[in-house]
């Protein structure tokens, strides 16, 4: 027995009646087919990123208050840091403050001489070599009120020496204190990018 009949007529009324069902067919295999498969993956990642959702919202849940209040007290520490650094155009204040601590300490400025400055990630590093002339108790409460400065400024490598001069009679001895200091400044480029700086 033949599968197909011989008449033409049969023949093509077979394939007439063959036609839809191969169009479905190849609808289903080439377009129905990927787009199902689209779907699927994207069924499958939105089930996953709707459980880590529910993970992110469980843990905000548990600590979203202290979370809020951990991130304000870093922000104000970090205001509290920037006025620490001072920028670029505020070392001369800087530096105007270091000779009226000096005024004020009786000690004569004998050197102010700027270093190198060295970039880094966050801050530049700038260096001065300070010399000053005073008697020993004055010479400390100047380093003192160095330290106290409203900015960061690490003092190093001090030398005292005792100073050959002469002197009235019952005048306390002088000494040459020389000294670096370090300071750090935020780099042009941080100030360009609108940073929030606040002055002291």
């Amino acid at each position: 027995m033949a599968l197909l009949p011989n008449e033409p007529d049969k023949q093509r009324k077979l394939l007439i009646a063959l036609l839809p069902l191969l169009a479905a067919f190849a609808y289903y295999y080439f377009l129905h087919g990927p787009a199902r498969a689209e779907v699927n993956d994207l069924a499958a990642r939105l089930e996953r990123l709707e459980n880590e959702n529910a993970a992110a919202r469980a843990l905000a849940s548990r600590s979203g208050p202290d979370l809020e209040k951990k991130l304000a007290l870093y922000e104000q520490h970090f205001i509290r840091l920037e006025q620490l650094i001072p920028r670029d155009e505020e070392v001369p204040e800087l530096l105007h403050a270091m000779t009226l601590e000096a005024q004020h300490s009786n000690v004569d400025l004998a050197l102010m001489r700027p270093g190198a400055e060295v970039p880094g990630p966050f801050y530049n590093e700038q260096t001065y070599e300070i010399g000053v002339i005073g008697r020993y108790h004055d010479v400390g409460r100047f380093l003192a009120a160095i330290g106290s400065l409203p900015r960061i400024v690490n003092t190093t490598q001090l030398r005292l020496m005792p100073r050959n001069e002469q002197r009235p009679n019952n005048a306390p001895a002088r000494l040459e204190a020389y000294f670096r200091i370090r300071t750090y400044v935020l780099p042009p480029a941080t100030s360009a990018e609108g940073a929030p700086h606040a002055k002291s």
